[in-house]
């Protein structure tokens, strides 16, 4: 004989046990300073035998909130988007809020099932990071001050389009590239490669600066080498284009890349950092772990997903997105950019591109 449901304890049943008023009880739930000490203690200790779990259901009705906060990102698998994840999580729960996490991976179709899934939800705010989707498509269907971008990767931006002036938090990823130019510079590298995923807006930013950096300092030539966007997992197409025409030192899109290089260029005749130098952009942990040592470019991710968090919160309570920030990043140099002198000779002084199989155009 099946057993009859047991009836969810509620708030009523908790204010008989303490011997209060409903009223009262809620009141001494919140830890609300007119409920006397001995009040609040005989209600906590009722609703704790009781097993009182609060509706948060029927509480979100009444205050029209929900005390969700839904982050939409490219690739939680991705160890830069977990640490922004983690500094979102870590500052939502700090002014109690609950996060549900989805992920686009680059395409926009799953990252609008995602937005609708949120807003079904009714989350009072959204954090769209490192997506593909238009700031304009995204807000067709999330309110203005409930959506807050957080290192947009959109095609229009590869195409010189400027991120929206409110609501987006991103780092300084051309400064942090200027700053790895120069650095090579002073320490005697010339012939530069840059190699990352064509497709994506973020690399076009970063191939920007260094060509920028390189044509302000006089060296050259700048070469680039397109490679496909899961290059990481197997950069041996990379290595052996390197191998035939070796440059001074090659700049990855991120360290992923340069780790990965880093494995592959031990198949070829090229020793890191004797023979080519290697840097990498984010400062994932394993960076500092490699041998050599890479030098990157350190991304704050946590701080950036508890601005994040801090913007959004804002809007929510204020209705008004605070303006867009951009948070600086910094040099970190390993062993993989050691001191050299510069070579001598070599082509002429002219720009070229490599395209490897499976790059994006």
């Amino acid at each position: 004989m099946r057993r009859p449901p047991e009836r969810r304890v509620v708030l009523a049943d908790v204010a008989r046990l303490a011997d209060t008023s409903e009223a009262t009880a809620s009141r001494a739930l919140k830890h609300d300073p007119r409920i006397g000490e001995a009040t609040r203690a005989a209600v906590h200790a009722a609703a704790a035998k009781l097993g009182y779990v609060p509706n948060a259901a029927a509480r979100s009705l009444r205050a029209q909130r929900t005390h969700i906060l839904g982050i939409l990102l490219d690739d939680l698998a991705d160890p830069v988007h977990a640490k922004v994840a983690a500094g979102f999580e870590e500052a939502a729960a700090s002014q109690g809020f609950a996060v549900f996490i989805m992920t686009g991976l680059h395409d926009q179709a799953r990252e609008q099932r995602a937005l609708t899934a949120f807003v079904e939800h009714r989350a009072d705010g959204i954090i769209v990071a490192s997506c593909v989707s238009d700031p304009a498509d995204v807000l067709d269907r999330v309110r203005a001050d409930r959506v807050v971008f957080v290192q947009p990767d959109y095609p229009a931006l590869a195409d010189g389009a400027e991120p929206p002036a409110r609501g987006v938090v991103r780092t300084d990823d051309s400064a942090g590239v200027a700053a790895t130019v120069r650095h090579l510079a002073e320490r005697g590298y010339r012939r530069l490669t840059y190699a990352g995923p064509s497709g994506w807006s973020s690399n076009a930013w970063r191939r920007a600066a260094a060509t920028a950096t390189v044509e302000e300092l006089g060296l050259g030539p700048l070469r680039f080498v397109d490679v496909p966007v899961d290059a990481w997992r197997d950069p041996s197409g990379l290595a052996l284009t390197l191998a035939d025409d070796p440059p001074d030192a090659v700049l990855c899109y991120d360290d992923k890349l340069a780790l990965g290089l880093l494995d592959a260029l031990r198949s070829t005749s090229l020793v890191v950092p004797d023979d080519l130098a290697v840097v990498g952009f984010d400062g994932i942990p394993a960076a500092r772990q490699s041998w050599p040592r890479l030098t990157t470019v350190e991304v704050p991710s946590v701080e950036v997903g508890r601005h994040a968090v801090e913007m959004l919160i804002s809007s929510v309570r204020d209705g008004r997105m605070p303006a867009s920030e951009v948070l600086p990043v910094s040099l970190v140099i390993g062993d993989s950019t050691p001191q050299r002198a510069p070579r001598t000779g070599g082509p002429d002084a002219r720009a070229t591109v490599a395209t490897l199989p499976g790059a994006g155009s």
